[in-house]
């Protein structure tokens, strides 16, 4: 079986996509959309979040987006050909070696805020300190994930564009 992930910042377009490869029959996983596949969990407790959180820059530095990687392995299993995992987590190092490709969705600053200002499905960076915080972290993000070998796909023209770079990638 192949293992794909793709992954980005915040409004780079992964749900986008996911819903692109979902239409294309295409096993998918997202893991922002899979209903409990990753918690907000207290950095310093490691309690799990069970209240509606003010996604806030507060809230993000003390608080981390955890995958259940074992669940995750068990929704990859399902496949015997290919899977496509579409998120970012915090803990991601825990399973990103156990993929063939890394794909990574890129655009500008500019473009992923208009994004999340915009989206209607996702609370997360509407507030403005939580863009500062995305603005202040997110070049290192992409950084450690090309030094992993993570392909860089501009996702600054239309999703049709989008689908067909990334297809002769999986």
């Amino acid at each position: 079986m192949r293992k794909i992930f793709i992954t980005g910042v915040s409004g780079t377009g992964k749900t986008t996509l996911w819903k692109e490869l979902l239409q294309r029959n295409i096993h998918t996983i997202s893991l922002d959309e899979v209903e409990g596949l990753c918690v907000w969990r207290n950095r310093a407790t490691h309690k799990v979040v069970d209240y509606e959180a003010e996604l806030n820059n507060e809230f993000i530095n003390s608080h981390e987006w955890i995958c259940d990687v074992v669940r995750l392995h068990e929704l990859m299993g399902i496949s015997d050909t290919l899977v496509v995992v579409l998120g970012s987590a915090s803990n991601q190092d825990e399973f990103i070696n156990e993929f063939d490709k890394i794909i990574l969705l890129q655009c500008s600053p500019e473009t992923f805020i208009e994004r999340i200002t915009k989206r209607t499905d996702n609370d997360f960076g509407k507030d403005e300190s939580a863009q500062r915080f995305l603005l202040s972290w997110y070049q290192k993000f992409e950084v450690d994930l090309l030094n992993k070998g993570a392909i860089p796909v501009s996702t600054e023209k239309p999703i049709p564009e989008v689908v067909d770079e990334i297809m002769p990638l999986l």
